[in-house]
């Protein structure tokens, strides 16, 4: 065999070893890159276990503070419920009184056949309503002889005349109340209105004849 067939066939071998190594080199990278993306797969099937156990844990929190404010709300609503219970009783207490009050003027007024007993007694009833119901805040709105406010009053007719200022309530149809401040029923009242003077037209027609 001539030298130059030896040295072409060298150089294949030499090519061919270097292919070789280059491909083992490839096959290595491939190997540590597939190592590491399997790293990486075991680290996120970590992070995805680890996400799931919490989202459990929150959503049996969660569940813990929907039962926990289920029940407060019911307990709530019992309490309210047993305080409307407790104010009723102890507002009827109170007003048993007047009740004892109106049986002794009926059964006097029966006896007696006396009319004036039974007014004075229906009377003395009346003063003590009353007293029992201003004890609890409840006020009478001030209204004749007041400027018509239309949060305090409900004017349910207006008059014309010059014996009273404007705007002013001159007769309290209804009386109307207050419970601390908050008005329960405005007072139904009648409101005057003065008269406008008849010159008042007069001028006036006075004045738009020039422009006609």
């Amino acid at each position: 065999m001539s030298d130059s067939k030896r040295i072409s066939y060298k150089n294949k071998y030499l090519e061919a070893e270097e292919k070789l190594a280059e491909r083992e080199k490839e096959v290595r990278e491939l190997k540590q890159e597939l190592s590491r993306l399997r790293e990486k797969i075991r680290d996120l099937e970590k992070q995805v276990e680890t996400s799931d156990r919490e989202a459990e844990e929150y959503l049996d929190h969660l569940k813990r503070l929907k039962a926990e404010f289920e029940n407060y709300k019911k307990r709530m609503v019992k309490e309210r419920q047993q305080i409307v219970t407790w104010a009723i009783e102890d507002l009827i207490k109170e007003f048993l009184p007047v009740l004892d009050d109106l049986e002794r003027a009926i059964d006097s007024a029966s006896i007696s056949q006396d009319f004036s007993s039974l007014i004075q007694g229906i009377k003395m009833v009346y003063d003590h309503f009353k007293q029992l119901l201003k004890k609890k805040g409840l006020e009478e709105i001030s209204a004749q002889g007041e400027e018509f406010d239309p949060n305090l009053h409900e004017a349910i007719m207006r008059i014309e005349s010059d014996e009273h200022p404007d705007n002013v309530v001159v007769e309290e149809m209804r009386k109307g109340y207050k419970f601390k401040d908050r008005v329960l029923r405005p007072a139904m009242v009648k409101v005057n209105r003065r008269k406008k003077p008849a010159s008042d037209s007069s001028n006036f027609q006075e004045k738009k004849d020039p422009e006609r």
